[in-house]
């Protein structure tokens, strides 16, 4: 007896990704379904709807490593390395909708890659009409996200010049880069990545001659037009930018004393920021510089933290405790990061090395139990 393609169809869409991957496997009609580009939009939505940070990337000294937010509460926390020679010695430069971006030899050198998947594509170098500005300055901002509006991913490079500040944007629907508007010499940006969130890349930058005041600084990917919001009320000796749970967070650092974790509120009735908790020192974390949330727990109960970019803990908001994360074999100093696993298919492909459990299993059309447990 045949299965009905639309009950294959709602089976598979219930399936965690690396299960999919197994059951490309069984036949050519079920291999079909899950390559089909509307399925894979369809799962993805469902992924992020019930666990929309589920994969985490660790990255450090030119390493990247892969685990899951479940995994991290484990007493033996289990990584994988990304160890082909295209992701050797990159950096992180964002995620968005399962795929990560990766860049190499200071910023000019781009790759997406599919953690899931272990699929990857090198974008094309930006043109020299372009490049030549980029190597006259000391730093240059990146960001990844998606857009949209017209559903395409595209990377954004910043360099502040002598005369105005120069935006380029890469469109991975276009396979090309483009210069969009420039930014005014009054916006000096903190140099940090770009964090994605509401659809924009956002940074931390110094707005001039308004007291030297905080903004965060937005470039909306679909509009490509930028946007301004004002920093919370922060005096801290260190402030950093983040994203946690699909919201913009400020983390207002006090040395030696404590630090206030704002978040931006997505309703923007009245201040768009407001306090989420206050860790204080020295407390359960002993002394430390500066924490970065990662994740909420399901729960809310309690946070994922990074302190130092030197260990990873579970903080307990209601009891001020802690619990170490302990992972072995990843770089003294690291950057975490989360992202969420989707089928999205790279073209121009090249596998990277293939994990065992997607090895091709014997057909069994349709006994689905083989390839569920």
């Amino acid at each position: 007896m045949t299965l009905p393609y639309e009950l294959i169809d709602e089976i598979l869409y219930r399936l965690p990704v690396k299960y999919l991957l197994r059951c490309r496997c069984v036949s050519k009609e079920w291999c079909s379904v899950i390559d089909n580009n509307a399925f894979v939009k369809k799962h993805h939505r469902r992924t992020f709807e019930c666990d929309p940070d589920g994969g985490v990337v660790i990255s450090g000294d030119g390493r990247v490593f892969l685990t899951d937010v479940e995994s991290l509460r484990d007493d033996k926390v289990e990584v994988v390395e990304l160890d082909d020679s295209i992701v050797c010695g990159a950096e992180f430069v964002g995620a968005a909708n399962g795929l990560v971006c990766l860049c190499k030899n200071e910023k000019k050198v781009f790759v997406l890659c599919n953690p899931a998947t272990r699929k990857y594509r090198k974008l094309p170098s930006v043109p020299s009409m372009f490049a030549s500005e980029f190597d006259e300055v000391e730093v240059t901002l990146c960001g990844f996200g998606y857009d949209r509006v017209n559903d395409d991913y595209k990377v954004v490079k910043i360099a502040e010049c002598e005369e105005c500040t120069m935006v380029i944007m890469y469109s991975l629907k276009s396979n090309s880069w483009k210069r969009i508007q420039d930014i005014g010499k009054n916006i000096q940006f903190i140099p940090e990545r770009g964090k994605f969130v509401g659809g924009a890349l956002h940074w931390m930058t110094i707005k001039y001659p308004r007291n030297c005041c905080g903004i965060v600084f937005g470039v909306d990917l679909g509009l490509e037009q930028f946007k301004e919001d004002p920093f919370p009320d922060v005096h801290g000796t260190f402030v950093c930018l983040v994203h946690v749970g699909g919201s913009l967070c400020i983390t207002d650092n006090y040395s030696g004393s404590h630090t206030d974790v704002w978040l931006m509120n997505d309703q923007r009735e009245g201040s768009p920021w407001y306090k989420a908790f206050t860790v204080e020192q020295p407390g359960p974390f002993g002394p430390f510089k500066f924490i970065r949330p990662v994740v909420f727990s399901n729960s809310g109960n309690d946070v994922l933290i990074e302190v130092d970019r030197t260990k990873l803990l579970w903080y307990d908001l209601e009891k001020k405790a802690v619990r170490n994360v302990r992972i072995h074999g990843i770089p003294t100093k690291f950057d975490t990061h989360l992202y969420t696993e989707s089928l999205f298919q790279l073209t121009e492909r090249k596998q990277l090395q293939k994990p065992s459990q997607y090895k091709k299993q014997p057909k069994k059309r349709y006994k689905i139990v083989n390839y569920l447990w």
